[in-house]
């Protein structure tokens, strides 16, 4: 017998999770979800998470949606880093986004495990601002890469207003007070309601956590950490083969084309996530087992 996990109940077409006791500001009651070394996790299918952000674009609700991209490294991380884990408790969304994640809770025995990396996300938002009317920024990479990437962004959608702002000398995810008024004044010349955060693991997601505020009196409505997603749409690393990028092996073609990079710390967390989520589904399956005999 598996140790299954239920995914959520279905609302207006959509399933809405919620977690850490944060409820979605598109409404809705707090659902169960499937947790992975101690952080729940929602599982969507693309096609409702774009219903969720037109819902959610549409509404124009006064807080901020933020969304967090998750793979094994920030599992591994969050399990390590209480203040880490505490910022991703109080996104609205924790999508999953690497393949180890989702085998991690597979072997659980969770069904509808559908990924959605965060570099889907990036066309996916751009298309719902460019139905909508809204504009668009990108924050965060390396500026070449950023400009490069708002301009095509806006050349696939035409009509759509997309900027940037590269702060790439951040060391964490405090900006200096210039940088902080640099962007106030962008965000209220531009008025995005959507903000894409290239920042990278960890940094992105503590900085929307800490801007949060920031973002919503700019009338910001979503806020997504998407990793190196805009690398891939302006050619910095190569694109995935289809079946590479279905078998989610984004990372490894990251981890060949920025060794220096990500070797070091992948190597150290990487096998951490692997024996925590062995140990895990091997104790979700032993209280399973315990259950069916005590029936």
């Amino acid at each position: 017998m598996e140790a299954s996990e239920p995914r959520g109940k279905r609302t207006s077409g959509a399933i809405l999770h919620t977690g850490g006791g944060v409820l979605p500001p598109w409404g809705g009651a707090e659902l169960t979800q499937p947790s992975l070394l101690g952080l729940s996790l929602h599982i969507i299918t693309r096609e409702e998470l774009r219903a969720i952000l037109l819902d959610k674009l549409k509404r124009e609700g006064p807080e901020l949606t933020a969304i967090a991209t998750v793979n094994a490294e920030c599992l591994a991380l969050a399990h390590q880093d209480r203040g880490y884990r505490d910022a991703l408790g109080r996104f609205q969304l924790r999508l999953i986004d690497g393949v180890g994640v989702a085998l991690g809770l597979r072997l659980k025995g969770v069904k509808g495990v559908e990924r959605l990396p965060g570099r889907q996300l990036v066309p996916l938002l751009a298309s719902l601002c460019q139905q909508q009317g809204c504009s668009l920024l990108l924050l965060g990479s390396r500026g070449w890469v950023a400009q490069e990437a708002a301009r095509r962004l806006a050349t696939s959608f035409p009509g759509l207003r997309a900027g940037w702002y590269s702060p790439s000398t951040l060391a964490g995810p405090k900006m200096p007070q210039a940088m902080e008024e640099k962007l106030a004044g962008l965000l209220k010349r531009l008025r995005p309601k959507v903000v894409l955060v290239a920042l990278g693991m960890p940094k992105q997601e503590l900085w929307i956590d800490l801007y949060r505020p920031l973002l919503e009196e700019a009338g910001v409505l979503v806020a997504v950490g998407i990793g190196g997603a805009l690398d891939y749409l302006v050619g910095a690393v190569p694109n995935l083969p289809i079946r590479g990028g279905r078998w989610g092996l984004e990372w490894l073609f990251r981890l060949l084309a920025q060794p220096r990079k990500r070797l070091g710390r992948q190597a150290e967390r990487l096998p951490l996530f692997i024996v925590l989520s062995i140990a895990e589904a091997v104790k979700a399956r032993l209280a399973s087992l315990d259950r069916g005999r005590a029936l």
